[in-house]
């Protein structure tokens, strides 16, 4: 019995000695711990009503994931906003193109001109070599000048 005191203590202090070391743990980001951060700016003039794109930079790392789009622009009351999207590319996602919508929301209006916005939470991936495109569409006025930036990580 004598003997076994020592053995138990021995376990206990390799035991707690292994807990310390366990609690200790480094994380880059809380989000996204494999990943670098990714952000682009973009804009377009748009000058006529229908689909306003605003093309960002091919992905040019590994597969990257965008998680927040921002965007904003004025366009006359005269008009009214249809839509707004990410996807791959700049035209309208047809059959089998995946892509996100994008709330809006307009924050002012004053002499004939609206102010809006986009600045949401959004999780869409890009492979190397595709483009990441917002599309937004009018109709009865042009959206002018879209302002875009996009966030997220890449691989």
């Amino acid at each position: 019995m004598n003997r076994l005191i020592p053995l138990i203590a021995c376990a206990i202090v390799a035991l707690l000695s292994q807990a310390g070391r366990a609690a200790v743990t480094e994380v880059e980001s809380e989000q996204e711990p494999t990943g670098h951060p990714y952000q682009v700016y973009s804009s377009a003039s748009c000058t006529l009503a229908g689909v306003c794109a605003v093309e960002f930079p091919a992905i040019a790392t590994g597969r990257t994931l965008v998680t927040h789009a921002s965007c904003r622009f004025s366009m006359s009351t005269a008009g009214y906003v249809t839509y707004a999207f990410l996807n791959a590319g700049p035209t309208e996602p047809v059959d089998n193109v995946p892509f996100n919508n994008l709330p809006l929301f307009s924050f002012s209006s004053k002499a004939g001109i609206t102010n809006y916005g986009i600045n949401t939470t959004t999780y869409f991936f890009f492979d190397a070599g595709e483009t990441p495109a917002i599309a937004i569409g009018t109709d009865g006025a042009p959206a002018g000048t879209v302002f875009c930036t996009l966030n997220g990580y890449y691989h």
